[in-house]
């Protein structure tokens, strides 16, 4: 606690006390505030500094008054009026302000709680949501398909199987080449046929 000082006023003057120590009041020579009345013992009051302010205590027989009433002792908190050696005593007023409380040292407050930004960085992405890494990517023909414009077959986007030309088999893929000619060369076949068939029955006739 922040103790300060007491003021003593007397008949013989006002005195700042000090909270270093403990103060005598009285008629001794070794009083700190010495008073001249036969009331007054040689060591009559001390006044103590405590942590919860200043208190005066009583040493003498004849005993210290305070609103017409005997006290052991008196917390000084803001101005107090006592006579000594009784309720028609010496006059003396004290005066001490109330302790406060000693000041917090500096860098002794905790430091604020860290703000955690995961809840908000959840809601932004989405419960549960995790950026993906991209596919890597995939090489033109490596499905095993044919390229893009070879016979037979048409080519997807890269990296994509190529798809099944119109008419051909489910699973069966592009047409053997051998087929694809013989497809091609029928028509002449026919041709040749019905030529041979005609010269044939002409020759049959003659």
């Amino acid at each position: 606690m922040n103790l300060t000082s007491i003021r003593v006023t007397t008949p013989a003057g006002t005195v700042e006390l000090s909270p270093d120590r403990s103060h005598v009041i009285g008629r001794g020579r070794e009083a700190d505030v010495p008073l001249t009345d036969t009331k007054v013992s040689r060591r009559h009051v001390e006044l103590v500094p405590e942590p919860g302010g200043w208190i005066a205590r009583d040493l003498s027989s004849n005993g210290i008054w305070r609103d017409g009433t005997r006290s052991r002792q008196v917390v000084v908190h803001g101005e107090v009026v006592l006579h000594l050696g009784g309720s028609n005593g010496p006059r003396i007023v004290l005066w001490a302000a109330q302790p406060q409380p000693d000041p917090e040292p500096r860098g002794a407050r905790p430091a604020p709680p860290t703000k955690d930004n995961s809840e908000a960085q959840t809601v932004l992405a989405g419960p549960g949501a995790r950026m993906a890494p991209p596919p890597p990517a995939v090489p033109a023909g490596a499905w095993g398909g044919a390229s893009a414009g070879a016979p037979g077959g048409v080519a997807g986007p890269a990296g994509a199987p190529p798809s099944q030309p119109a008419g051909a088999p489910a699973g069966t893929g592009t047409p053997a080449p051998a087929l694809a000619g013989l497809m091609r060369m029928l028509p002449t076949l026919i041709w040749l046929a019905a030529v041979g068939f005609t010269l044939g029955a002409l020759v049959a006739l003659s």
